[in-house]
């Protein structure tokens, strides 16, 4: 079903249009409504909507600024131009945002509209089908990883089956799998095909006998996320300990390759992933080479105080080593520096509070502990390669 969204200042307009056709017998959902550009933005950034419907004659931002701005932030959405004047510079302009038809309302009827809903589901499915699967497969394990943290974690959750049987009932549970390093072979190629094969060998077993998303943090470690009841009805932490080790057996039968394993207890809520995902990473055996102790003290230490001025001379005097040594580890074991570690987790954060939130540049620099906003919006725009104000209003 394709989401719908008209954008019309006038109420009995868009009560007329809602009543006019049978939405659903074209698989479209009318899923919202707004009565300028501005409002119909905000919906974007919460609703998934597939198809815009627009007046171009509306108070404030009108059809064609939002149009525009709507291209810019997801070309993908299927444009329909709605008008009350037969006017050929408006026309021009729909053809030049790719509209898939100008309507005018004056003279239009429910044949008209079918015609041009059909014409709209056609152009999403042939755009669906020429999206490159990497590019959707990227995006669906960002959000997975946005998960793992109580500062990323997303607004909304938009991956639906996890809204489903039986994550909502009955809880969820997680697994870390990383190479052991002595394993490693020191080539970043070689070790990059090692690890997709591996990710491959889990997704596999995982999503057939079990179920749950398997995915990655900088082709460095591999994440499962899992239901607390198997497809098969298996439960409980001795079929889950029973499971993890199958997996590692596997892996180690087909591709040869030892892994450092560790798992969470089953939580709840989705909102609870965070914390599972710190157990597993405390959790993880003292005697494999995976994160140091030292290390996942720090990684720790960080992600419970973010909102604070973190330092690495802080951290290494709360863990108690040198902070020259734990620089040294933290590069070595993390595959980045302690100071772009902070610094990665507090944009994360900042660019959900610019999404999710009304409070100005200077107040989030504040809560994340810079006093110099101008120096928090030119380490975000190293980053994110904008600046807050631009990633806010994109």
């Amino acid at each position: 079903m394709w989401n719908l969204m008209v954008v019309e200042d006038e109420p009995i307009v868009r009560m007329g249009l809602r009543y006019m056709i049978h939405w659903e017998n074209l698989n479209v959902c009318w899923k919202a409504e707004a009565s300028n550009g501005e409002e119909a933005l905000g919906i974007l950034a919460d609703e998934d909507i597939h198809i815009v419907m627009t007046d171009i004659r509306m108070p404030g931002m009108d059809g064609l600024a939002l149009a525009d701005e709507i291209k810019r932030r997801n070309p993908s959405i299927a444009l329909i131009f709605l008008s009350s004047y037969d006017n050929f510079p408006y026309v021009k302009e729909a053809v030049r945002l790719g509209a898939v038809n100008y309507l005018h309302k004056p003279t239009m009827d429910e044949r008209e509209v079918e015609e041009t809903l059909q014409k709209a589901v056609e152009q999403l499915e042939r755009t669906m089908q020429c999206q490159p699967p990497q590019l959707m497969e990227e995006k669906i394990n960002a959000f997975l990883l946005s998960l793992l943290d109580k500062y990323t974690y997303p607004a909304r959750i938009i991956v639906p089956e996890l809204l489903e049987e039986p994550y909502r009932s009955r809880g969820v549970w997680l697994t870390t799998f990383r190479v052991r390093d002595d394993a490693a072979s020191g080539v970043a190629e070689t070790d990059r095909m090692k690890f997709l094969s591996i990710r491959c060998v889990i997704d596999e077993y995982a999503s057939r006998e079990w179920g749950g998303f398997v995915f990655h943090r900088n082709h460095r470690e591999i994440i499962w996320l899992a239901p607390a009841v198997a497809g098969t009805g298996a439960e409980g932490k001795e079929a889950r300990d029973a499971y993890v080790d199958k997996l590692r057996q596997r892996v180690f039968e087909l591709l040869n390759v030892p892994l450092v394993i560790s798992c969470s207890s089953v939580y709840g809520r989705l909102d609870q992933i965070p914390k599972a995902y710190l157990e597993a990473e405390l959790n993880c055996p003292a005697n494999q080479q995976f994160h140091s102790l030292h290390v996942r003290l720090a990684k720790e230490y960080v992600d419970r105080h973010l909102l604070e001025d973190v330092s690495l001379a802080k951290v290494a005097e709360t863990i108690a080593i040198s902070p020259s040594y734990l620089s040294r580890i933290f590069l070595k074991e993390v595959g980045e520096s302690f100071s772009d570690y902070v610094i990665r987790n507090k944009t994360e954060y900042s660019k959900k509070l610019l999404r999710e939130t009304n409070l100005k540049v200077y107040e989030i620099a504040e809560k994340l502990g810079y006093t110099n906003p101008h120096y928090f919006s030119k380490l975000f725009k190293e980053r994110v390669g904008m600046t807050p104000l631009e990633y806010r209003n994109q």
